[in-house]
């Protein structure tokens, strides 16, 4: 077996992530080969109960060979952390995917720029997304978004419109197409530019997968640029996660009565970059380092996402309460504690992280 092929199968076998891996691989010399294999070994190391089980049994839970060829008659590849073509930006990240699934003749360059927004937008919204999608291509900077409805289709079709280089990063794998109503743009975008994924071929997109896909769409960019959104959503997230990987963050003012410009408002009173052309992003990013947003930006939306939040409530409520007491905590310390499904847990922990009441530190665990 190759490393490559190591790789895929341990970014496919759950509750096996970048900081799990790391901690991992260093029982086995950095070898994903020997730690596949290691079956009897694993019982000595210090890990969960529900990670050992999983990587024992992972022929189980991955079909490798079917991976495989289903990649190859699609045309699409993956590519571990270790690859040449890797994404350098990623990989800088705190918890980068252990590898990405590529499909298309490009991977994202060190000069991209992610474009994202809501997905109601404005007939405002979609026409500025569009522009400065063109003006960011034709300048030479691969326009990344998220594939979604809205500001994100519309920088998408903005930089194919003139022919340059853009990438879809996909909450979901990538021989899905969702929304599916985007069938024509995935074909142009595989043709031209490039989709890519962290997700095993089949998943489904769903309200885990897509705050995983927003740490990798601003993690591949040098800024974060938003155009339209509320207190609370995907884009206040990607924005979130760009200014803890201390990337640039740039906000598009709106109409001061409108629901969709009160999450980019928020950004620039708290020192986002006001964006009104493209120029401003590009002079910013030639003479001045990446703003660290973090201290004065988070604890504001926090407070204001959870003045518009229901109070938790059942496992939501226990999870949150175990992590105030006794945190921090990792996922296998939560699992067993509160005897949860992984899975389940897993939906809770990042429903409670994307709504600001957790944080997931650099060691993995979590705390209130």
């Amino acid at each position: 077996m190759l490393r490559e092929d190591a790789y895929l199968i341990l970014n496919a076998i759950p509750q096996i992530g970048w900081i799990t891996l790391q901690k991992l691989l260093k029982f086995f010399n950095n070898d994903p080969v020997a730690l596949l294999n290691a079956d009897n070994t694993l019982d000595d190391l210090e890990i969960g109960s529900v990670v050992r089980k999983n990587l024992k049994n992972w022929r189980q839970l991955f079909d490798f060979e079917k991976e495989k060829d289903a990649l190859k008659k699609m045309g699409a590849r993956f590519l571990s952390f270790e690859h040449k073509d890797y994404p350098k930006l990623l990989k800088t990240i705190y918890d980068p995917p252990i590898g990405l699934y590529v499909l298309g003749n490009h991977v994202p360059c060190l000069n991209t720029i992610a474009v994202v927004g809501s997905r109601y937008a404005t007939v405002y919204g979609l026409q500025i997304a569009e522009k400065f999608g063109s003006e960011l291509a034709e300048r030479g900077w691969c326009v990344a978004s998220g594939f979604a409805r809205g500001v994100d289709t519309a920088s998408h079709r903005g930089a194919l419109r003139v022919h340059g280089l853009t990438v879809g990063v996909l909450g979901c794998g990538i021989d899905r197409i969702y929304p599916p109503e985007n069938g024509e743009l995935y074909a142009q975008i595989k043709k031209e530019g490039c989709l890519i994924s962290e997700f095993p071929l089949g998943m489904r997109a769903d309200r885990v997968t897509f705050p995983r896909r927003n740490r990798i769409l601003s993690g591949i960019s040098q800024a974060t640029v938003v155009i339209e959104s509320d207190l609370k959503g995907g884009s206040m997230l990607t924005a979130s996660f760009a200014i803890e990987q201390n990337r640039q963050v740039f906000a598009v003012p709106g109409r001061i009565d409108s629901e969709m410009s009160r999450g980019c408002h928020q950004l620039i009173r708290n020192g986002a970059t006001l964006m009104t052309q493209v120029s401003d992003v590009l002079e910013d990013l030639q003479s001045a380092p990446p703003l660290n947003l973090k201290l004065d930006l988070e604890p504001k939306i926090q407070s204001l996402q959870r003045e518009h939040l229901p109070p938790l409530e059942g496992v939501e409520l226990q999870v949150y309460k175990l992590i105030s007491e006794k945190g921090p905590l990792g996922s296998s310390d939560i699992c067993d504690t509160c005897c949860l499904d992984p899975q389940n847990l897993q939906t809770i922990l990042f429903s409670l992280e994307l709504n600001r009441w957790i944080s997931r530190r650099n060691d993995g665990q979590f705390e209130v």
